[in-house]
C-alpha cells in the first residue's frame, strides 16, 4: 500500500515540478551589451565635443572643426541606432512577457478552480484516509507539494507582472531618449552644414578649400598610379545608389559653392542620408576612411583600368585590400568633408584623368 501511494505522490510531485520548470524559466537578460555600447558611444561623443570646444574660436581651424563635427555626428548617429535597438529589444520582451503572463494567469485560474472544487476540507480528508504512519507521511508530503505549487504559481504571476511594469516604464524612457537624440543629431548636422557654407564665403576660407581640393586630387592621382589595375575587363557598371538616379550636380564645369568656377570631377547623386552606397563594379578597395575634403570615402580599383571614388559618406564598411563585388554595400550616404548636404559624390578615373560617369552607367 505504501509503495503504491508513495509512487502516486511522487508522480504528482514530478508533474507539478515539470509545470513549474516550464512556467518559471528565468527571463533572459537583455540589453547588457547594448548598454555598454551606448555608454561607450556617449563617451566618444563627449570627447569629440571637448575637442570642438577647444578649437571653435580659432578661425584658422575651421576645416579641422568640420572634421570633428562629422566624427561627433557619426558618434551621435551610432548612439541613436543603439537606443533604437534597445527600444526594439524592450518592445520584443514586453510581447514575450505578455504571452508568458497570459499562460501563468490561465494556470492560476485553473488552480483557483481546482481549489474551489476541492475545498479546504479535502486536504484533511486526504490525510485522514491514510492507512498507516508511512502512508500518512506520504500524504502529508503530497499536500505540502500541492500547497507549495499553488504559492509558486502566484509568485511567478506577480513577478512577471512586475517585470512588465518595469519594462513598459523603461520603454517610455527609451522612446523619449530616442526622440531627443534624433533632434540633437539633426541640430548638429545643420551646424556642420552651416559651418562650411559660412567659411567658404570668406576669401581665406575660399582659398583654403581650393588648396585642399588640389592637394586631394594630387594625392588621389598618386594613389591610383601606384595601385591601379589594368589589362583586364570589368563586369560593367551600375549606379552607386539603388534608390535614386537623380543628379544634383553634373560632371564638368560648374559654379562650386566652395571654390567658385571649377571643373566638377564627378557627379553628385541625390540620396537620403543613411541609405546604402553601392560598389559600381567589382574590384579591390585601395582607399577607405577619411580622405581630405571628400570626407569619408572609398576608392575601388577595377580590372579594366578604371578607379571609382564614393565620397562624403557617413561611414564605410570597407578596408584597404578588400575584394568587393558589384552592388555590394561599401558605406552609407552622409555629408562628411566639404559638403553642404547629404549626397553621393561619384567620380571615375581612367588613364590619369577623370571621365564622365554617365558614359558608363546604364
Amino acid at each position: 500500500m505504501f509503495s503504491r501511494k508513495r509512487a502516486i505522490s511522487l508522480l504528482c510531485a514530478a508533474c507539478m515540478l515539470c509545470s513549474l520548470i516550464i512556467m518559471a524559466l528565468p527571463a533572459p537578460v537583455y540589453g547588457a551589451s547594448l548598454s555598454e555600447q551606448l555608454e561607450q558611444a556617449r563617451q566618444e561623443k563627449e570627447a569629440l565635443e571637448n575637442q570642438i570646444k577647444a578649437i571653435r574660436a580659432d578661425k584658422n581651424k575651421v576645416l579641422q572643426q568640420k572634421k570633428l563635427l562629422d566624427q561627433r555626428n557619426e558618434a551621435l548617429r551610432n548612439e541613436v541606432n543603439l537606443i533604437q535597438k534597445q527600444t526594439d529589444e524592450t518592445q520584443a520582451r514586453i510581447v514575450e512577457l505578455t504571452a508568458k503572463e497570459e499562460q501563468q494567469y490561465a494556470l492560476f485560474c485553473r488552480q483557483v478552480r481546482a481549489e474551489e472544487e476541492r475545498g479546504t476540507e479535502s486536504y484533511w480528508s486526504v490525510i485522514f484516509k491514510s492507512t498507516d504512519f508511512s502512508d500518512l507521511l506520504a500524504r502529508l508530503d503530497f499536500v505540502s507539494e500541492v500547497m507549495d505549487y499553488d504559492r509558486k504559481v502566484i509568485a511567478d504571476l506577480q513577478a512577471t507582472r512586475q517585470q512588465l511594469t518595469e519594462d513598459k516604464a523603461a520603454l517610455e524612457q527609451q522612446k523619449a531618449e530616442l526622440v531627443s537624440a534624433q533632434a540633437e543629431l539633426q541640430k548638429d548636422i545643420d551646424e556642420a552644414d552651416a559651418l562650411i557654407r559660412d567659411y567658404e564665403k570668406s576669401e581665406a576660407g575660399h582659398n583654403a578649400l581650393l588648396n585642399q581640393a588640389k592637394q586631394d586630387e594630387e594625392r588621389i592621382q598618386e594613389l591610383i598610379r601606384r595601385q591601379q589595375q589594368s589589362g583586364g575587363s570589368s563586369d560593367g557598371y551600375i549606379w552607386p545608389s539603388n534608390n535614386s538616379h537623380r543628379i544634383s550636380d553634373s560632371y564638368g564645369w560648374r559654379i562650386c559653392p566652395f571654390h567658385g568656377r571649377e571643373f566638377h570631377n564627378g557627379i553628385d547623386i541625390d540620396a537620403r542620408r543613411g541609405t546604402d552606397v553601392l560598389a559600381s563594379s567589382s574590384g579591390t578597395v585601395i582607399q577607405s576612411g577619411w580622405n581630405g575634403g571628400y570626407g569619408i570615402s572609398v576608392m575601388i580599383s577595377h580590372p579594366d583600368g578604371i578607379t571609382t571614388l564614393y565620397a562624403h559618406m557617413s561611414t564605410t564598411y570597407m578596408s584597404v585590400g578588400q575584394k568587393v563585388s558589384k552592388g555590394q554595400t561599401v558605406g552609407l550616404v552622409g555629408n562628411t568633408g566639404n559638403s553642404n548636404g547629404a549626397h553621393i559624390h561619384f567620380t571615375m578615373y581612367k588613364g590619369g584623368s577623370t571621365v564622365n560617369p554617365l558614359d558608363y552607367l546604364p
